[in-house]
């Protein structure tokens, strides 16, 4: 349904692909199911839940517990091995079609989202079941470090961790190509994790696919203000609404630095990956980015695409109308999840 609904526009002299909303020829109208996820998210807001302006003393467990999608409708049609084991002292999890065990397959590194300091394997175990269910590929979650307990750099360092056994180990493994994968801060890991790979010299990295990355978490006040402004995204419908949600989403970000930033240099490339030389960029791993049309993040996300695309990264850029962040959560409930989990398998095996 969501391919009859692709356009391109041209923006910056780069192409933007995007997918309507089922039922609807228009942007900047928010998916119906999206709008009751809005509408949620601002009253629980309203009523002192998880939201803008959260102390520094909030408890995190209350949070992390508050974390993922609840629901999910999405059946499998193939029977799955899971498997849960580590990497380098790097807890993991693994989900392949048992009929594809001893195969050569392509291997996707999923890091999941959540602030750095939430998410698990658990809240991305249906779109990896998706993935694996989709494709003949081998999905590998990441069990990382989460803040505060482990502030940056340890994530990035336990995927890198991950990622340098996979790729010491290919025979053994039975890995055709490596993709890094994840979702908003897992996003962020994939490109950082990405960046790294290529500076290193590595190179395991075969390809990347990113949903709605933090790509800045930097000081320049000139480029939060523009990467902040819910103004920046146009609504057509409920501005007041998607504006208080963007606001609203954006109060996490003292948390962010509070609790895994800490006193590292927030600008660095391996925090916010936009800062990378174009030099470095140029050498990514060919990339897939996706994003939701009111996704608070969605403007950094298209700074860091536009950068790579003019530095030579061969990089797709496709937005899903309508949606919210975390829409990847929603698999085998909303058509766009589905959808999305079907262009990165697609990407990935072509």
């Amino acid at each position: 349904m969501l391919n009859n609904l692709m356009k391109k526009v041209n923006v910056k002299n780069t192409d933007y692909q995007m997918k309507l909303v089922p039922g609807l020829s228009d942007e900047g109208l928010l998916d119906p199911e999206a709008k009751k996820e809005l509408e949620d998210s601002i009253q629980q807001t309203d009523t002192g839940d998880f939201g803008s302006e959260v102390s520094d003393d909030v408890n995190v467990e209350d949070i992390r517990a508050s974390m993922g999608w609840k629901k999910a409708n999405h059946q499998n049609q193939n029977v799955l091995k899971i498997e849960n084991t580590e990497f380098n002292n790097v807890k993991v999890r693994t989900y392949v079609q048992e009929k594809l065990i001893d195969t050569e397959l392509p291997v996707i590194l999923f890091i999941h989202g959540v602030g750095f300091f939430g998410g698990s394997l658990d809240n991305v175990e249906f779109p990896c079941r998706t993935l694996a269910d989709l494709g003949q590929v081998r999905v590998i979650s990441i069990d990382y470090g989460l803040a505060p307990e482990n502030p940056y750099p340890q994530d990035l360092i336990d995927c890198y961790q991950v990622l340098n056994y996979i790729g010491q180990h290919k025979e053994q493994l039975h890995v055709e190509s490596i993709t890094a994968m994840g979702d908003s801060a897992g996003g962020n890991l994939t490109y950082t994790l990405s960046l790294l790979d290529r500076q290193l010299g590595t190179n395991y990295v075969d390809k990347a696919v990113s949903l709605y990355p933090v790509t800045y978490q930097g000081n320049n006040q000139k480029l939060r203000g523009i990467f902040d402004d819910p103004t920046q995204i146009i609504a057509k419908e409920n501005p007041t609404e998607i504006k208080t949600y963007i606001n609203n989403f954006n109060g996490s970000n003292g948390l962010i630095s509070n609790w895994y930033i800490k006193d590292s240099n927030s600008d660095s490339m391996y925090i916010s990956p936009l800062n990378a030389p174009e030099e470095l960029l140029k050498k990514l791993p060919k990339t897939l980015f996706m994003v939701g049309e009111f996704d608070p993040l969605r403007l950094q996300g298209e700074a860091f695409y536009n950068k790579a695309k003019l530095a030579g990264c061969d990089i797709t850029y496709l937005r899903y109308n309508g949606m919210i962040h975390a829409f990847m959560d929603k698999v085998g409930d909303f058509p766009q999840a589905d959808d999305a989990l079907k262009e990165a398998i697609n990407f990935i095996c072509e």
